[in-house]
């Protein structure tokens, strides 16, 4: 599941991540669902960006099949990405504040390498290649979703944990906020 993750994913995706929870101090929870949460956005943005680059491929094949006209790159950019992320429902939390820098740079990498290249221009694609590309986009979102998906359900039994935690100690509450 985690093909092509950071070591930070195999480590949150570890089954030993979550055992025993009962059996940690409350600093060590909150690190490891703190090192979730950063996992959890990782993967979001990766997930974006790769969605981003399949939105630009569709729209190339798109125009390709309705014999439409050629327009410059940032035109067809302009057009794609104006749409934005899809937006699904809040999961109750706090704002998050979005990957780090080095994160960032990281996805941006193993976006382009899903893509092949895409992005520099796909109307310079062939056909056959276009395909494979949007073929390798998608295999790869999906790749990412899972690992979301997985990290999101660790995410939750850490939480889950540190909130029974304060039910039986209010005093364990942090209050800096």
């Amino acid at each position: 599941m985690t093909a092509g993750g950071s070591s930070r994913t195999e480590r949150v995706l570890a089954p030993d991540f979550v055992a025993s929870l009962e059996e940690l101090s409350i600093e060590e929870i909150r690190s490891r669902r703190d090192q979730a949460q950063a996992e959890r956005e990782f993967q979001s943005y990766l997930r974006r960006l790769i969605q981003v680059r399949q939105d630009i491929v569709r729209a190339e094949l798109d125009r390709r099949a309705q014999g439409g006209e050629w327009a410059p790159l940032i035109d067809r950019l302009t057009s794609v990405l104006s749409e934005g992320p899809p937006r699904g429902p809040g999961r109750g939390e706090a704002l998050p504040l979005g990957p780090s820098p080095e994160d960032m740079a990281e996805a941006d990498r193993q976006a382009d390498a899903a893509a092949g290249g895409v992005l520099s221009d796909p109307a310079t694609l062939d056909d056959e290649s276009l395909a494979r590309a949007a073929q390798a986009l998608e295999e790869r979102e999906h790749e990412v979703s899972a690992n979301r998906l997985a990290v999101l359900r660790v995410h939750d039994q850490l939480h889950e944990e540190l909130k029974r935690r304060y039910r039986e100690d209010p005093s364990l509450i942090p209050s800096e906020v």
